[in-house]
């Protein structure tokens, strides 16, 4: 006796035919039929099985976030999506490619012993707090969906009463101002993709404006007069709303829509003494992300700088060196969210002859590499503007 349905989300109504199971197994009985097998044709259900995980860490330090982030990225086996909860201490964090000396106040930050730190992802500058939650998503790249993660973090919200939404490719609003921010990293060797993002829960929102210099550009084409002007905390319309609430509406989110049991898929907390963290490549990159070289990058004497902003890509800063007619070294900083495309421009650049034909030849030479519409669409804008830039 079988029974095929139709293609569904099974996620969503796998509870609904444990009963539609039982009646049918009790009436086969009845008729005399032998088992009954239920096929969904074309669904396949994760499970704990196919390497799923739910992780979550009370620590505070978010270069140990990070360094947690990049050991699976770089070193453990990705099978299915996994995602990871935790929020850090007071801290401000900048994109890969982003100049620390235009985003935020260095001299008000050390003054005041606040952390400075460089994602390996694209984005802008960011204030965090433990006000401030972070959800991370990991998952082989083809199964990476970008509306999928945002559509878990929604549902978790709704989950607590909140009605979020999504704003442009990154962006989560409450009734117009952002609560949620997202950056991405590949890996595509590894064929590894990365999504993690903010929550403001309960931030502090004086120190956002204390420490953050934001472009004017992006405030003036948003129609805003400040940071303080477009974001919010939830806390502000839902009081009892905090990250432990959070936490649990995420973690029940996840297992419902990648259809988990807590029995066969179940909590996992990261402390500070962890398995991964005695990993030589764990213990490398956290070194790595807590050197000054990275986080404040190199700063050369730059003969030509250039800036823009362009809708829909981000800031460019490009700043480059040159010695006897050739680029020496090239500096970009953008918040970008592809940062693959800005780390190749980069490199592409050096020892090229200056100008606007050798610095095309030399783009355009990376577009095999970035076949999908974000990525290409940035490079195509970063090579146009700046043969412009240096042909005027």
């Amino acid at each position: 006796f079988f029974v095929s349905l139709p293609v569904v989300q099974p996620h969503r109504i796998l509870n609904s035919f444990k009963a539609l199971v039982l009646w049918l197994s009790m009436a086969a009985a009845r008729r005399g039929f032998g088992a009954i097998r239920l096929t969904f044709p074309g669904i396949r259900r994760c499970s704990s099985q196919s390497g799923a995980r739910i992780l979550k860490s009370d620590e505070r330090d978010i270069v140990f976030h990070f360094a947690v982030e990049e050991y699976f990225m770089n070193s453990a086996k990705i099978t299915a999506p996994m995602m990871y909860l935790w929020r850090p201490d007071p801290v401000v964090t900048i994109g890969r490619h982003q100049n620390p000396w235009k985003e935020c106040k260095l001299s008000d930050l050390q003054a005041d012993g606040i952390q400075l730190n460089r994602r390996r992802s694209g984005g802008g500058c960011v204030w965090q707090d433990p006000g401030c939650s972070v959800f991370t998503f990991i998952s082989p790249s083809d199964q990476f969906n970008i509306d999928k993660n945002l559509d878990i973090v929604l549902g978790a919200l709704r989950r607590c009463g909140i009605t979020g939404e999504k704003k442009g490719r990154n962006d989560m609003t409450f009734e117009g101002k952002k609560i949620s921010g997202s950056a991405f990293r590949h890996v595509p060797d590894r064929k590894v993709s990365l999504h993690h993002g903010t929550i403001l829960v309960n931030t502090a929102m004086t120190e956002l404006q204390k420490y953050l210099t934001p472009d004017k550009r992006k405030l003036q084409a948003k129609g805003i007069a400040s940071v303080g002007a477009r974001v919010m905390n939830l806390v502000e319309q839902f009081p009892d709303f905090d990250h432990e609430r959070l936490c649990d509406a995420l973690e029940k989110e996840f297992r419902e829509v990648h259809g988990l049991t807590l029995e066969g898929t179940p909590l996992e907390v990261i402390h500070a003494d962890a398995p991964l963290t005695k990993e030589p490549g764990f213990q490398a990159v956290f070194d790595e992300l807590n050197s000054d070289d990275w986080r404040l990058g190199r700063t050369p004497d730059f003969s030509h700088k250039m800036e823009t902003r362009i809708d829909g890509i981000g800031v460019l800063d490009v700043q480059l060196n040159v010695v006897h007619g050739k680029i020496e070294d090239a500096v970009i900083f953008s918040d970008a969210l592809f940062p693959e495309v800005i780390s190749e421009a980069t490199e592409v650049l050096k020892g090229v002859d200056y100008g606007g034909k050798t610095i095309r030849r030399a783009l355009v030479s990376l577009q095999p590499h970035f076949t999908e519409t974000g990525p290409r669409a940035l490079l195509e804008a970063l090579t146009n503007w700046l043969v412009a830039e240096v042909e005027d």
